[in-house]
């Protein structure tokens, strides 16, 4: 088994893929994890990825606790950090998958193919539990000009029906336990799958938030200056949200209209580009707290060499680094300038 790396720094450890046939009442379980240095590059970053990016970030995502620390998938996934094999995962993967089968048995019919997989997330490890309802696509041969139909196509992120969850290994009761995206009709997550299969109940986090402020200031706020001005507008974003910092949602976002104000018409543009900012935000998400810990997640640049020999993470906020990979002599020159300025320190990775 290789493992593989993407570029939102992602590490696929184990993955295994299991079959949901609810017509046929049928489940098939899987009997070998895949193997991943035969998957192609581009179904990591277009699929894996993809899904990834969406759970963490999307709008429709939602952060959650484990309702007691005696939940069965805890309990599960313990064993497999005990037992870090592959027969362990298979275990795992078989067992999370078949629970959802017996769920769905009384609420369902919808069959599927559910991915299970071990991941790293900026070394953080998560479980990726991901249900997808299989589709056709009807395909042109481009000789003949015939057309054919194909089955089991698996759907791209932004399809809507998903049942997405990314679950930490590591559980804290004190934070949020499990990211949950699942696209229904209604846009929210399904009570079975979040309630039942999970056991879990959405809680709103410090850590999403952060993203949902600063995601939706920056798009604003771009939307009325020029393109030239985004880089300053995502700096000023930055250094508004540090990560620790306690902030307040009035002050904050009247400071971020004041550092990305023009000369021209400065008052009115903080006062009136504030306010109605606020008020937009605020109609639409009624119950965010306007007080809260910046918690972000996004701030670790990392490189890291193909076997893990070479491991270099700097804070994305840092102007003076560089980090160019020679692929031809297998090299990496990593240039800092004006270090003095900087506190850092070097870990030789054990032997």
């Amino acid at each position: 088994m290789n493992e593989v790396e993407t570029t939102l720094a992602i590490q696929m450890k184990r993955i295994a893929v299991t079959l949901l046939d609810m017509e046929q009442s049928r489940f098939v379980s899987a009997s070998q994890t895949m193997d991943l240095s035969a998957i192609q590059s581009e179904v990591y970053s277009n699929f894996f990825e993809s899904y990834i990016d969406t759970t963490l970030n999307s709008p429709k995502s939602v952060a959650c606790k484990f309702l007691d620390r005696d939940n069965d998938i805890i309990t599960k996934i313990n064993r497999y950090v005990e037992y870090p094999d592959d027969t362990h995962f298979l275990s795992l993967a078989n067992d999370l998958s078949n629970k959802l089968y017996q769920i769905m048995q009384n609420v369902s019919n919808s069959n599927g193919s559910v991915f299970v997989a071990h991941i790293e997330i900026i070394d953080e490890p998560y479980i990726l539990f991901l249900k997808l309802d299989p589709k056709e696509a009807v395909q042109i041969d481009l000789e003949t000009l015939n057309l054919k139909t194909i089955e089991n196509i698996l759907p791209d992120a932004s399809s809507r029906v998903q049942k997405c969850a990314l679950i930490r290994m590591n559980y804290n009761p004190l934070e949020e336990n499990v990211y949950v995206l699942d696209r229904q009709s209604d846009g929210e997550p399904a009570k079975f799958f979040m309630e039942t299969f999970l056991q879990a109940t959405p809680i709103a986090s410090d850590r999403k938030k952060t993203k949902m402020l600063m995601k939706e200031l920056y798009e604003k706020i771009a939307e009325s200056i020029n393109e030239e001005q985004t880089p300053h507008l995502q700096k000023v974003i930055d250094e508004e949200f540090e990560n620790g910092k306690y902030i307040e949602l009035d002050a904050s976002v009247h400071n971020i209209y004041e550092a990305i104000a023009p000369s021209e018409n400065r008052n009115d543009f903080v006062e009136q580009g504030a306010k109605l900012f606020i008020n937009e935000f605020t109609d639409r998400n009624p119950n965010f707290t306007p007080t809260f810990e910046v918690k972000r997640d996004d701030l670790n640049v990392i490189y890291k060499s193909a076997e893990g020999e070479i491991l270099f993470r700097y804070d994305k906020r840092l102007e003076n680094i560089e980090v160019h990979h020679d692929q031809v002599n297998g090299t990496y020159t990593i240039t800092i300038r004006d270090a003095d300025k900087i506190d850092f320190t070097l870990h030789k990775k054990p032997l």
